[in-house]
This record gives C-alpha cells, structure tokens and sequence, in this order.
C-alpha cells in the first residue's frame, strides 16, 4: 500500500471512531431515559426545550387511558414530570390557527410555574408570526403579562397563546404549579370586548398598536392603544391607587371603567378624563371628509349633509350624517370593520327614515387573499341585495360570500352596527343616556 493511500485509511477509521465514541456517549446518556419513557420520538421535543431532564414520568397522553389529571383542554397532547423535580414537559396541539391545519408546539414549565423552554414543532400558516414571537413566552408564568399578539398573524399568535394558556390551565387545574398574578393592564384590557366592540376582529380579540408615551407628558395616562382600524383608542390610566380603562371613540367621545367594569366616567378624576379626551382629539385621524364624499355619491348630487354625535356609539360606525335630498331625509353611516387579515372594511349606508337601507357600498371589498386567490365577486349584484333590508329583516346571512367569509362576515359586522347605530341616533341624537 502506499504511503498516501495508507494516511487516507488510517484517517477514516479515527473519523469513524469518532462518531462511533460520540453515539456511545449521547446513548449512554439517553437510554435510561428512553427506556423509562418509550418512543424516542417521543422523547426528543421534551428533551429539546428541557435539555436538562434526567426523566420523565407520563401524566397525561391523550392517547393512552388510565391518566388520573383532570380538566385536560383538548388542546394538550401530553404532560411529563421531569423525575429529579425540574418541572413538567407538554405537549400541544391546535387548529385554531388561519388554515385550520395542526399548529404544533412543545413547551417546558419550570417547578416555579414559568416556561423554561418552548419551541413550535409543526406551523402550516403561511402568515408566519416570526421565530421571536416563541421566545417571548420564555420567564413568563400563566399569567403571559409581557406577551402579545403578532399583527397581521393575529389568528395564529392567539392560537399559539391559547395553546399555552391551555398547557397551563392544565397544569393548574391539578395543582402541579401556581397561578400566575395578572397586572391591573391585563384585568383592563381584557374589558376591552365588552366596552369597545369596535376595536374587536371577528375573534373576539382587540386589534390595536400600543403607542408609546413621552416621558412626563402625562400625568394619569399609562398606556395608549390605537385601534387597527382607526376607530379610536384604548387608554389604561391610574389615579392614585386606582386603575382604570379609558376608550374613546373616532368622535372623541369617552367612557371610563373601573377595575371591576363598572362605567364611572361620571364620577372619575375629572382631570384624568380630560388628558384622555384631549389626548385622543390630538392623535384622532378624520374621516369626515372621505366619509361625506363616499355618502354624497350614493344619493342626488347636492344633497346637504350634517355630522351627527356618536357620544353613545363603540362600536365600528366612524361616522353618522344627516342627508337631506330636496324634502327627503337620509341617514348616512360609515363603519370599518376587520376582515381579511384584520385589514378594515371600509363600509358606506344610506338607511331611509324608517331604517330600511337604500344603498351601501365599499371603499374595497378585500376578498383576494392566500386562500381565495381565484375568488370573483359580482360587486353591483352583491350591494343591490342589501337593498330594503331593515333590523327586523337582517340576519347577518345576507352578506356572506361562500371562500371569503372572513370578509364578508367583516360587511356582515358592519352592517349590524349600522343598525344598532341609526337606532341610537334616531332615538337620541347620538348623545349619551
């Protein structure tokens, strides 16, 4: 053999050698843990967000039966002990995401309750919500104080969130860990549904963009939220010991809430309502210019319009005008509504006296999307069957546009509010009771 020849052999035994010296090791250091715990494919996410195990115990498999934990959400796959006291492993999995699909993630909770590790497994969206968005769950408890939601991949970050959140209502449910403390910011803006509709998608979950606030600006305001679709702000303000939840619509009317949810915008620091009020008159944009012009065209040339006050209205309705046509009186609303990809809907009605809708049209019926990309709609047939529709006769049904229904649930969404709004108005002037 030659000498070069001879060097090439010798070296590719030491290199097998190698590789055979560093799987002795990894099975020397894995197989008693395998062998308590079965599958290694099984094994390998848990060891991957706790690298640390010495073990694990199987509490939960919803696939297996016998397990003595109880209120498991569907959600969580399986819950491991770590043996030496670490903390517990899950598996979760859920279909809440944009596509329906299994979004898939392994989490690790340390012995004080928070997540020590945490890592997506399948993600079949093609929204992506980004490789941080994991990471921020790291050191939080079940309380998830510091996390929020990716814009625009709304429908799978909260999927992802409610997946821990389910991990964790699991956990303790069967006093395996504490429940973390919400802040008084949390406990507030989870009002935000019930107070202010308007800045709520189709979910249920408030859409907005927190801005940041100068330093000494303010005396009461801590946070400010801008709602994703313009309709107004979201304020959590404190006064002395107290917190509170500030909303103001796009007409700069505001209502105050208490920790508890109790509307005291009547008895409430009268200095900490005006920063607010004034604070949202300055940051507001104005649609009335667009807003008069898109109703104009939908009745007589030279019909006369007047704002009307929404003191009373949270909801997506933006606008509301009295149009008068020669000796005929209209009423006019525009609405923005989240659809696809939480983008709003901007909506335009004419409702006559009685209520019933003369005309209705869109800034931009948002239908084309990654997943209805070949979707045509017949624009003039779709408005004409709005047509006469009153509160009585809507349904909501009326709107729906089969492989676009996160769009035109957003219309359907508009239209509602519509109606509850020409009711407030015509009842009270828009003011508030």
């Amino acid at each position: 053999m030659k000498k070069d020849n001879f060097k090439s052999a010798l070296a590719l035994i030491l290199i097998f050698a190698v590789f055979a010296l560093i799987l002795a090791g990894v099975n020397v250091f894995t197989a008693p843990i395998i062998e308590s715990n079965g599958s290694a494919q099984e094994l390998a996410p848990l060891l991957s967000v706790m690298p640390e195990a010495k073990g694990f115990e199987t509490l939960y498999d919803v696939n297996a039966s016998g397990s003595t934990l109880a209120e498991v959400p569907e959600t969580v796959q399986g819950i491991y002990a770590e043996t030496s006291g670490l903390g517990y492993a899950l598996r979760l999995s859920t279909t809440q995401g944009y596509t329906g699909e299994p979004i898939e993630l392994t989490m690790a909770v340390d012995a004080e309750g928070k997540i020590s590790g945490i890592e997506l497994t399948a993600y079949p969206d093609s929204k992506d919500f980004g490789a941080e968005y994991p990471g921020s769950f790291l050191g939080q408890d079940s309380a998830m104080a510091e996390v929020g939601l990716v814009a625009g991949v709304t429908y799978s970050s909260k999927a992802f969130k409610d997946a821990v959140s389910d991990g964790f209502a699991a956990l303790i449910a069967n006093g395996l860990v504490g429940a973390g403390v919400k802040s008084d910011a949390q406990l507030l803006l989870e009002q935000l549904p019930a107070v202010f509709p308007g800045m709520v998608n189709a979910e249920g979950v408030a859409q907005y963009e927190e801005r940041e606030l100068a330093g000494g600006e303010f005396t009461y305001i801590q946070q400010v939220m801008k709602a994703a679709n313009g309709c107004g702000f979201a304020y959590v303000a404190a006064d002395g010991d107290k917190s509170y939840l500030a909303v103001c619509n796009a007409q700069g009317a505001c209502r105050v809430y208490d920790a508890e949810g109790a509307d005291v915008t009547g008895s409430v620091n009268p200095s900490l309502l005006e920063e607010v009020t004034a604070d949202a008159a300055a940051n507001q944009e104005v649609f009335a210019e667009r807003e008069m012009s898109r109703l104009g065209k939908l009745v007589a040339e030279g019909a006369e319009l007047t704002a009307l006050p929404l003191d009373n209205v949270f909801s997506t309705v933006t606008g509301a005008y009295l149009i008068k046509d020669g000796g005929t009186e209209y009423y006019g609303f525009s609405a923005r509504a989240l659809g696809y990809s939480n983008l709003p809907m901007i909506c335009y009605f004419v409702l006559d006296g009685n209520g019933a809708i003369v005309a209705m049209t869109a800034e931009e019926f948002i239908l084309m999307g990654d997943y209805f990309t070949d979707y045509e709609l017949d624009e003039a047939q779709y408005k004409a069957g709005f047509a006469g529709l009153t509160a009585d006769t809507w349904t909501g049904e009326q709107a729906l546009i089969s492989g676009a229904t996160v769009s035109s649930n957003a219309v359907a969404d508009a239209a509602t509010d519509v109606f509850d709004a020409f009711k407030t108005v015509t009842e009270n002037g828009g003011e508030g009771q």
